[in-house]
């Protein structure tokens, strides 16, 4: 049960309008007419799953009117993910592992990969949102997963070539329009994959990185393994060393049980400036346009400074598509679909970490806002 509230002066027609109006008191403020949504937070304090909410599930939303006390109107709604006649189905084969979202039309479709970030599993959402608006989506797993590695370390590539194969394949694909989306890790994961297959014709990187990390897992930053692997090889990468400051800013969060925000660490990262160099994804090689998202706060990784890396190398590369960057001053590592909750705003990854995602809960929200649609529209235009 999640819960918000605001008090409102009645216009003269005796309305309340939020979409023009701000309120006199309560979950947010200002002019906003998101803002009884994304405002919600737990009713039980002892919430532990964490943003990103994986779940599908219509939620239930109940909007009431108050009066002077006395409630005047309720209105129960439910806010689908799933349009009636989208059908999801379990992927659950030898080489590709996910769900997979069929529109409600028959005829061959553009076709959508969706990567999770460092949390693992299927990131269903967003995939079913994007079914819902007439793409075939794959929710692909690559890591977190029975019959998957149970750590973000030595990651196939070749994973999201073989999810690109299936799709091909697929009665209800159109083969020559399948794009990817992915967030955070998942992020640096499209771009790789893209880089290294002609067969993606877009991109869509949320809170992207410019290089090859080390992998995600308890021994990060000890045992150095690269995330990705291809050909069998381990893809070059920067590595994660903690330095005095950076150590005793960990310990003192894990003591006073808060989350620790990573973004110190990945930047003193690419400081190494001989790993960067080696480990930076040749996003020159994608052969289609890129749409980058990032806020100027994000407290896992200096997204913003690693977009505008990807802008710029882009550009000097002679990138031939019409790429685009979106930055969001303000707003963090979450950047979601819109009307969502953003007052949680942290995150358990793989090896028990706890990431604080950055970013105020209200420029979270307007970047959700704002981006979403342009990220439609970008897919629609270019995914055809």
């Amino acid at each position: 049960m999640w819960e918000s509230s605001a008090v409102f002066t009645v216009t003269d027609r005796g309305t309340v309008e939020p979409d023009i109006q701000a309120p006199n008191s309560g979950s947010y403020q200002g002019v906003d007419p998101s803002g009884l949504f994304w405002s919600t937070r737990p009713v039980n304090t002892n919430q532990t799953s964490g943003a990103f909410s994986k779940s599908i599930e219509p939620q239930r939303l109940t909007v009431s009117v108050e009066v002077e006390g006395k409630r005047i109107l309720s209105q129960t709604i439910e806010r689908l993910f799933l349009l009636p006649g989208v059908e999801r189905q379990v992927v659950d084969e030898a080489e590709v592992k996910g769900i997979l979202f069929l529109p409600a039309q028959q005829e061959p479709r553009p076709a959508i990969i969706v990567l999770s970030g460092s949390e693992g599993g299927v990131y269903e959402p967003p995939a079913a949102i994007y079914a819902s608006q007439g793409f075939v989506t794959l929710a692909l797993a690559y890591f977190g997963q029975e019959g998957l590695p149970d750590e973000l370390v030595h990651i196939p590539i070749e994973t999201v070539d073989k999810a690109v194969e299936w799709l091909e394949n697929h009665p209800r694909v159109n083969k020559d329009a399948i794009g990817i989306w992915g967030a955070s890790k998942g992020a640096e994961l499209a771009l790789l994959a893209a880089a290294h297959n002609p067969k993606i014709k877009a991109v869509v990187a949320k809170s992207p990185s410019a290089v090859a990390f080390e992998g995600v897992s308890k021994a990060m930053g000890i045992d150095h393994k690269s995330s990705w692997t291809l050909n069998g090889e381990e893809v070059p990468f920067v590595p994660i060393v903690f330095n005095q400051q950076l150590s005793d800013s960990f310990f003192s969060s894990k003591l006073a049980n808060e989350p620790w925000s990573t973004a110190p660490m990945y930047a003193y990262a690419l400081e190494n400036k001989e790993a960067v160099d080696a480990a930076t994804i040749q996003v020159e090689k994608i052969n289609g346009p890129i749409l980058l998202v990032s806020g100027s706060e994000d407290g896992v990784w200096p997204a913003e400074t690693m977009a505008k890396a990807i802008m710029d190398r882009l550009k000097a590369k002679g990138h031939p598509f019409p790429d685009m960057h979106l930055n969001y001053e303000g707003a963090g590592h979450q950047i979601g679909a819109p009307y969502s909750p953003t007052t949680i705003n942290w995150l358990t990854v793989s090896g028990g970490l706890v990431e604080d995602l950055g970013g105020s809960p209200q420029r979270n929200a307007a970047a959700a806002l704002d981006s979403w649609t342009k990220i439609t529209v970008f897919l629609q235009e270019h995914l055809r």
